[in-house]
This record gives structure tokens, sequence and C-alpha cells, in this order.
């Protein structure tokens, strides 16, 4: 299979040409549409010792598969979920938001969206998380300064 598909129409019948979509785009979208939903705590991309590595913003698409094939796409996404939202209506609310979100921005047919919960997070963690995220903000600012 190829990076690219055709969305749109027949080459020979287009009158403008072919419209086509890489699946990187089709990944970043589904990407981006997960992080928005509540519970959503981040999308991994496997696990590093115990725990589920989290992808940072920029790598989000590096941790969602897409398969696509004349104008159609499946999408499987891996997620880490917070422990106080309901995980099936997590994942349920992603399949719906990446379907639609899939179909309204490159007319692709999404044939079905898999979501794979690979861990869940405790408010403790995200807690710490955050920090972590806050200090490593800082040496980069910090860095910047010096130069």
């Amino acid at each position: 299979m190829s990076d690219k598909q055709v969305v749109k129409g027949n080459p020979q019948e287009q009158e403008l040409g072919n419209i086509t979509v890489s699946k990187e785009v089709v990944a970043v979208i589904a990407a981006l549409e997960t992080i928005k939903i509540r519970g959503v705590v981040g999308i991994t991309s496997g696990y590093k010792g115990k725990s589920p590595n989290i992808l940072s913003r920029k790598d989000l698409a590096k941790g969602v598969e897409v398969w696509m094939k004349s104008g159609e796409a499946a999408i499987t996404i891996p997620i880490i979920t917070a422990y106080e939202v309901g995980i099936f209506n997590v994942a349920e609310e992603v399949q719906r938001g990446v379907k639609n979100a899939i179909c309204s921005m490159t007319g692709l047919k999404v044939l079905k969206v898999d979501v794979n919960v690979k861990g869940i997070k405790f408010k403790e963690e995200k807690k710490k998380i955050k920090k972590e995220i806050k200090k490593e903000v800082k040496k980069e600012t910090q860095k910047k300064a010096k130069k």
C-alpha cells in the first residue's frame, strides 16, 4: 500500500486533478482529536520500563497506526486514560471524535477506529508528570536565555 491515497473520484473524470491525503496527515488529525477528549492523558508508543511512555505533543502521531486503501482508512490509537473517568466512555468518545474529524477533514471513509487503553494514570501521577514537564520547559528556557 502507498503512503498516499486518492480521496475523491476517478483521475480521468476529475477536471482539476486528484486529491491525495498521506497517512501522516491522517495520523496527525487522529492524534490531535484524541488528546482533546476529556479523560485522555496521552498517546503512547509502547512501554518505557514498567509504565507506558507518553508521547510529547510534537510526536503524538508516531503512536497512531493508519491503514489506507482506495479512499478508506482504519486507525489504531494506543491511549493512557485518567482513573477518575469511565474508560469505556472515553474510548467511545475517542472513536466518534476521530472518525468525524477524519471524515470531515479528508473525505476518507473511516472503516474503524480501534482504541487500545495501554494504561491508567492516577491523580498523583498526573501531578508528577506536570511537574516534570514544567522542569523541562524551565531548563529549555534557561538554555535559550544563555545563548
